[in-house]
């Protein structure tokens, strides 16, 4: 017997069908790149780096709502020319892929467990697949750009259900943050965590490996 205070029970991986992956802090770690973007605008401004808070803040929500947030109302203008001369080519290179992702989407294509995106990425999430070559595991891909409102509003998660059409028990949604748990909530989606204990979540994962060996076994144990 296992030596633990708690009750194992396994949870039946068999019967999903779709996973959805955020972006940011799940395929990619994203943090530098992000601060790296918003901190060179803000000092082409004259203003100080972000703070710890306003780099959080960045990091969950769309580059509209980062700017409106970090920019002050009489500098916007200004900003949006700096944001005009800017490319994404500049800093993709900074993005670095989740260790045992390419393994783990690997995996998934084999087993026929269908993958999409949605994320509060903007204009840049067919760039970064492309650079990774990464375009063929993920279908669809929803962004910020594709939706009337973003994560949390559940529209896009809500069409990815409506492309798949298979029901939302058979599927799960992988992130990382607070929005993303949200998200999941308000469309109905069962929310699985990535790396983040704090976020109340049907599984925890901790690394793509992880996950990958769970999916090809069939199941994994949950401790409750």
């Amino acid at each position: 017997m296992p030596d633990y205070a708690g009750r194992a029970r396994r949870f039946d991986l068999r019967r999903i069908r779709g996973v959805v992956f955020d972006c940011d802090g799940v395929l990619f770690d994203s943090r530098d790149v992000n601060r790296h973007y918003y901190n060179h605008i803000l000092l082409t401004l004259g203003l100080a780096p972000m703070s710890p808070e306003d780099e959080e803040y960045a990091f969950m929500h769309t580059v509209d709502a980062a700017m409106a947030r970090i920019i002050p109302p009489e500098l916007r203008a200004r900003a949006a020319e700096v944001q005009g001369h800017m490319t994404y080519v500049d800093f993709i290179e900074r993005m670095t892929p989740e260790p045992g992702m390419f393994e783990l989407l690997e995996s998934l294509a084999a087993l026929g467990v269908r993958m999409a995106v949605n994320t509060n990425r903007k204009n840049s999430m067919e760039l970064l697949l492309e650079r990774f070559n990464l375009t063929g595991y993920f279908d669809p891909v929803m962004t910020a750009a594709k939706v009337a409102r973003p994560k949390p509003d559940p529209e896009g998660l809500r069409r990815i259900v409506e492309a798949w059409g298979f029901p939302e028990a058979e599927m799960s949604y992988l992130g990382d943050s607070a929005v993303d748990q949200e998200t999941t909530v308000r469309a109905g989606v069962p929310f699985w965590a990535y790396r983040n204990k704090g976020l109340e979540a049907q599984l925890h994962v901790d690394s793509f490996h992880e996950l990958r060996q769970w999916f090809e076994r069939g199941f994994c144990e949950i401790i409750d």
